[in-house]
């Protein structure tokens, strides 16, 4: 029953009326301020992911001219088809899950309603006390949604959590001091904001019983606070007391070609050409999309910018196997894309309201407004310096340490310890010239990476690996399979 008036005015446990006053303020414009997104346009191979990414001075076992052109020195001839990449968290499947489950939260109200119903009836009129504890229950019942939906999906508003998976569909080749890459490579990202009215409903405290009747009328103005101005009809909310929901994504498709100039026995020095077509997606979601939140994305892209840049690169092997080496990646800028999504609010606040010692409200005074926030956003590619050395313990057992970024230009590491890259692995000849098992470990943006790789006949590559991702800022799963001839 809607009862908007009503139930700004109830007492409960008494029926005194009080009188509410409410005023609607100006429709407000704020622009945030711009968010820098900055990720390199280099791919990682999963091989480098499970081992820390430390690949400044390796690269023994696959085309790494993305990590450190001068290694492309070392002359060998291989072209690695087909290759296939994936990652996802398991907190992004879990949210992907969790918004496609309760899919008839967003398009019926379902918990609001509850929480409405609830509201309605522990204020009724001559409701018994039975009556109103199975209405508070049903308060209590409506906000577990509003409470899992918090912990599941979107995190506090200011600082939302990122969900996403990449994907890299690659081909990279080598024949002699020659090397090239083909590769997309893209991250679909979603954020879920919380609403103002699931904070404020987040933030009351609904008592267990109905011991206490101070207690219980302060919940019964906040939740009317809280719920009434978004009523737009009998059990119907408006849009705007729902999370916002937007896209944040990005794909790269990449071709680089590159040349590796041995200058002494142990001296080489490479560079590679990089042509880069960028695409940058900042989209709202619609409720009925939330059940193919992730697959969407794909088809949503909009903005691009195409460039090209060029990386440097020096490597030096001394004669009892250590190397040391060094990169200088996109020298030449990539032109900024920049796009700005809007989100629409609708707040309300308590300005002041009185209860009595038995629980009567004797007045309330609240305020609503609606504002239209501008988020810009925009995409760089920032210039990245870094070192490395890696050193063999066997033939088959390596050890390899990277500095990244030493320029700090790249925002995505926050401390100096997150520029510290550690890895080693192994390669066990399982069964001589048809399996090798390697394993690896490693260490990277201040967090344990682990990793796996099968070599089937020397023609198929399996890798996996377990890291952290600063997409989206959550622990992801890794997988890879490339055919090499």
């Amino acid at each position: 029953m809607l009862r908007t008036a009503v139930y700004l005015s109830v007492l409960l446990f008494t029926a005194q009326n009080a009188s509410p006053q409410a005023t609607q303020l100006p429709h407000q414009y704020k622009t945030a301020e711009t968010v820098t997104l900055q990720y390199p346009v280099n791919s990682n191979d999963v091989r480098a992911i499970g081992m820390g990414n430390a690949q400044i001075a390796n690269g023994k076992t696959f085309n790494a001219m993305m990590y450190n052109p001068a290694l492309l020195g070392h002359a060998r001839h291989s072209i690695e088809w087909f290759g296939l990449q994936a990652g996802m968290p398991s907190a992004t499947y879990d949210a992907a899950n969790y918004l496609g489950q309760h899919i008839d939260e967003f398009e019926e109200a379902l918990s609001m309603n509850q929480i409405w119903d609830g509201l309605d009836l522990l204020t009724q009129v001559g409701a018994t006390n039975a009556q109103r504890l199975q209405g508070l229950h049903d308060i209590q019942d409506g906000l577990v949604f509003v409470n899992d939906l918090f912990q599941k999906v979107t995190g506090p508003s200011d600082n939302p959590e990122t969900h996403g998976i990449n994907l890299m569909p690659s081909i990279t080749g080598q024949f002699g001091h020659f090397g090239f890459s083909l590769y997309g490579f893209g991250q679909a990202g979603f954020k879920v904001i919380m609403s103002p009215t699931f904070e404020s409903l987040l933030d009351i405290e609904i008592p267990s019983s109905l011991d206490n009747p101070v207690s219980v009328a302060r919940s019964v103005v906040q939740l009317t606070a809280a719920l009434a101005p978004a009523l737009i009809g009998p059990r119907k909310f408006s849009d705007q007391v729902y999370p916002s929901a937007f896209y944040v994504s990005y794909f790269d498709i990449v071709a680089a070609a590159g040349y590796g100039m041995p200058i002494t026995t142990n001296l080489t020095l490479g560079a590679n050409l990089k042509i880069i077509n960028r695409r940058f997606l900042i989209d709202r979601i619609a409720a009925e999309d939330y059940d193919q939140i992730i697959s969407n994305v794909w088809d949503k892209f909009k903005s691009d910018v195409t460039g090209v840049t060029c990386d440097l690169g020096a490597h030096y092997q001394f004669k009892f196997g250590t190397s040391v080496g060094a990169s200088l990646q996109n020298i030449i800028p990539v032109k900024e894309i920049k796009k700005s999504v809007e989100t629409e609010f609708k707040f309300n606040k308590i300005l002041k309201y009185d209860i009595s010692n038995n629980g009567k409200i004797d007045s309330l005074k609240y305020v609503t407004w609606e504002t239209t926030i501008t988020r810009p956003f925009a995409l760089k590619a920032p210039f990245i310096a870094s070192i490395g050395i890696c050193h063999p313990i066997t033939d088959k057992w390596d050890i390899a340490f990277d500095w990244v970024d030493i320029a700090e230009n790249d925002i995505r590491y926050e401390k100096s310890a997150d520029r510290i890259c550690l890895g080693t692995e192994y390669r066990y000849p399982a069964i001589a010239d048809k399996l090798i098992i390697t394993p690896r470990l490693g260490w990277s943006d201040q967090r344990l990476t682990v990793g796996l790789g099968f070599n089937l006949y020397h023609h198929v590559q399996l890798d996996g690996a377990y890291a952290y991702d600063k997409f989206v800022n959550e622990y992801a799963y890794y997988a890879q399979c490339k055919i090499i001839w």
